[in-house]
């Protein structure tokens, strides 16, 4: 894939756009919402050892999977909720918890795997 600047600088302004909306002071609709986050993951090519891009591979699909529903009412509390039990069901959190009852630096447990944080 060919990416621009103006590949980044969208999706930096999108990302922008869902945190306003997050934090209440943004003007998208649930639907702009969703619609926006199901593309969250465009622009990411190694979900498989980072926890951060496995992370918006949940709330890209999250979203998707509630528009394919028809899930819009209410749909950013819906996304929100979905995305998070997702995302507790990762190998990441999983073993960032595990890590961290364990009082083990989990940065140590990630790097080991050849993961990122």
């Amino acid at each position: 894939m060919n990416r621009k600047a103006e590949d980044y600088r969208e999706a930096a302004e999108e990302a922008l756009d869902q945190a306003r909306t997050l934090a209440g002071e943004g003007t998208l609709s649930d639907r702009e919402f969703l619609e926006s986050m199901a593309r969250c993951d465009r622009l990411i090519d190694h979900e498989d050892n980072c926890g951060q891009c496995a992370m918006q591979v949940i709330h890209a699909e999250t979203a998707r999977d509630l528009l394919a529903e028809g899930e819009i009412l209410d749909g950013i509390a819906k996304w929100a909720a979905e995305s998070r039990r997702r995302w507790e069901e990762s190998k990441y959190f999983k073993l960032y918890q595990k890590e961290k009852a364990a009082g083990r630096n989990p940065k140590k447990a990630f790097e080991k795997r050849g993961w990122e944080m």
